[in-house]
């Protein structure tokens, strides 16, 4: 009897964002969810504590090889783990014929993929590159104002993230790893090489009555934005919503010492941020995009609990991977219909905005 390929493997799902995909996904498809990683016992604990119907499975993907996955019982893959040692599991997931997303938010992690485009044209499966809030409501932000402006001129985006939240130990340390990196960005002076937490803007987001700063920071849809657009500006900067803390990390990266900060162990800084309450568990995302005429549409996304929404953004690209035929490399927003995925992040306390001027 042939193997039904029905199930839905969640590698790292029993992180922060993993255990929302795998609470959503389980619900939707039960008996068709795989819970992976290196533990089997929190694999198994976590099906216990969400009262799922799921199946647990250990497994290292940073392996040459995974005897414990029989791929030919899975249809999707998402990858919640950011830092892949190694491609040997997405060219396992090819030859398999197991479509494949991942959360991975650094512009590095993107453009690996590039060279497996042939592979997953003969392989008749699709691949979507990082799916979550950065990179992922940006381009879809930029894909819906097209329809209306035609071509952009500028795409610009602020990223306000909640330092009361408990972070999964892979956001913490991609954070850390970038606090004191440079990158080139497209700037109105052309591309340009910038550090981040340097050269604050102030902006107002649509839902607060008072501006804050923004830094820069390497996050990869301002790069991918470059790569496919033709834009003169693509930048993206962070704040926290605690303005004491963006303040004090802008000083600690102008006299030096920021350098040092960002080589502290991630799961130390953990700690400390569970220790301690900066601020609220408040985020938002809001692009600015703008035209030669200067007209210009202003998309806010706003809710609570960064890896709850970056969950919920997940399992939709997850679901259209499953329910679907889709082939080759595409992006999020190639592959969704505007209206209905904001109602879907509605749904999911997720609130859009949108301001023409």
């Amino acid at each position: 009897m042939k193997t039904q390929k029905n199930k839905i493997l969640i590698v790292g799902g029993y992180g922060s964002v993993g255990k929302v995909i795998a609470k959503i996904l389980a619900n939707k498809l039960p008996n068709k969810v795989i819970i992976a990683g290196r533990s089997l016992e929190k694999a198994q604990n976590l099906i216990q504590e969400l009262d799922i119907q799921a199946l647990a499975c250990q497994v290292d993907i940073s392996a040459s090889s995974f005897p414990e996955i029989n791929f030919k019982e899975v249809h999707t893959t998402i990858c919640c783990i950011e830092f892949l040692q190694n491609d040997n599991f997405i060219r396992a997931c090819i030859k398999n014929k197991v479509n494949y997303t991942e959360l991975a938010t650094s512009y590095e992690a993107y453009q690996r993929f590039i060279v497996y485009a042939q592979q997953l044209k003969e392989s008749e499966i699709c691949l979507i590159p990082g799916v979550g809030l950065m990179p992922g409501l940006s381009g879809i932000f930029v894909q819906e104002a097209l329809t209306k402006l035609k071509h952009l001129k500028s795409v610009q985006s602020y990223v306000l993230l909640g330092l009361g939240e408990n972070h999964g130990l892979d956001a913490i340390r991609f954070m850390m790893e970038s606090a004191d990196k440079t990158f080139f960005v497209k700037t109105v002076n052309g591309k340009e090489l910038v550090s981040s937490f340097t050269d604050p803007v102030k902006e107002k987001m649509l839902n607060e009555n008072h501006s804050r700063k923004f830094y820069r920071f390497d996050l990869g849809d301002q790069h991918i934005i470059a790569d496919l657009r033709e834009v003169t500006i693509a930048e993206t900067r962070l704040a926290f919503d605690s303005k004491f803390i963006t303040w004090f990390i802008g000083i600690l990266k102008k006299i030096g010492l920021l350098k040092k900060l960002s080589k502290v162990n991630p799961k130390t800084l953990q700690k400390w941020l569970a220790r301690f309450q900066f601020g609220s568990d408040r985020f938002t995302v809001q692009s600015h995009c703008k035209n030669e005429e200067d007209k210009e549409i202003i998309y806010l996304a706003e809710g609570f609990n960064e890896a709850h929404a970056t969950g919920v953004i997940a399992t939709y690209a997850v679901l259209q991977l499953y329910h679907s035929k889709l082939t080759g490399i595409k992006r999020l927003e190639e592959i969704i219909p505007f209206n209905d995925f904001v109602e879907y992040l509605k749904k999911n306390q997720i609130n859009i905005k949108i301001k023409e001027r």
